[in-house]
């Protein structure tokens, strides 16, 4: 399901934002058609809503409007302090209430996934559906192993029971070292991703986003990053159980970052769950024009059929 070709990029400048009532600024990126139906993206880590511009070109055809925000402190977006998980959903609809959007989905992609999740708990009232790309589960209801460490070099919940000062202080080293050789980080990054990303990875650095993505959220700094990891990998305050949308779960058997029984995990945990494994993908697939054309395909379909079945209740 993945291509070596990468999705075009728009022309121009997307950025936008919002005054929280809280007073913090929320960025955000605005791109697809602008007359379609509304996607929330959330990014990866690193990441920001820069990603954003990766699915801009085939979102437009197919006639969905993405919206992508830096989350706290990433970005333009102003840091909050001591928020969990569940804090998160209240940014998401004081923006989705700015831009009068009544009803929306929610698409996440690995660190991103956890907050399509906690936004299908918190905002099922306006949600239709939810879809994790490689996302990462909630780790005080997995039984299985612990990660001290994750694949994508990143603390893993092992380390956030052990000692969440000692997570901080180790995003802290990542990000001083990758800022101050960003090639070192780029080579890494090569070196890191699965052979199945290679060529995706590839291409994507012959453009201006992804390294732009990648730097201004390290930009950010490590108290932000810190701060953003901590929230997905400590309690979310909700248990699966209590996500009332339907989640379409995503995962590459050859991602060297993000477990497979996390997906199952997912799969097997959340009330309306449909999982697709994909023998030949890694983590990188969301960036892969092809499994974009699939994937709002199946979204198109989904939500028609939705539509559908709403006109006909009596």
């Amino acid at each position: 399901m993945t291509s070596t070709r990468p999705t075009s990029v728009p022309a121009g400048n997307s950025d936008h934002h919002i005054r929280l009532q809280d007073g913090r600024r929320l960025a955000y990126t605005d791109l697809g058609d602008p007359r379609g139906y509304p996607i929330l993206f959330g990014h990866g880590m690193p990441g920001c809503r820069l990603e954003g511009h990766f699915l801009h070109e085939r979102a437009r055809h197919q006639g969905f409007r993405i919206i992508t925000p830096d989350r706290p402190g990433i970005g333009l977006s102003d840091y909050r302090e001591r928020r969990t998980l569940r804090n998160y959903p209240e940014d998401i609809r004081q923006l989705i209430d700015a831009l009068k959007l009544p009803r929306f989905s929610y698409i996440g992609w690995s660190s991103g996934g956890s907050r399509a999740l906690a936004c299908g708990y918190a905002l099922s009232d306006r949600m239709d559906l939810g879809v994790c790309l490689s996302g990462y589960t909630h780790f005080r209801e997995f039984p299985g192993h612990h990660r001290l460490i994750e694949g994508t070099r990143w603390p893993g919940p092992g380390l956030m029971r052990l000692s969440p000062a000692l997570l901080k202080l180790v995003v802290r080293l990542v990000v001083w070292i990758s800022l101050r050789h960003p090639s070192l980080y780029m080579r890494e990054a090569k070196q890191l991703v699965s052979e199945q990303d290679r060529s995706l990875l590839r291409a994507c650095l012959r453009g201006e986003y992804f390294r732009r993505d990648q730097l201004e959220c390290l930009q950010s700094g490590g108290q932000a990053i810190a701060t953003d990891l901590l929230t997905e990998l400590a309690d979310w305050g909700f248990k699966l159980k209590g996500v009332k949308v339907p989640i379409l779960v995503y995962q590459g058997q050859q991602d060297p970052f993000i477990p497979v029984d996390y997906a199952r995990h997912l799969a097997d945990n959340l009330p309306d769950a449909d999982l697709t494994l994909m023998p030949d993908a890694g983590h990188l697939y969301p960036l892969s024009g092809r499994f974009q054309e699939h994937l709002f395909q199946r979204l198109n379909h989904y939500l028609n059929n939705q539509h559908r079945e709403l006109q006909t209740e009596p």
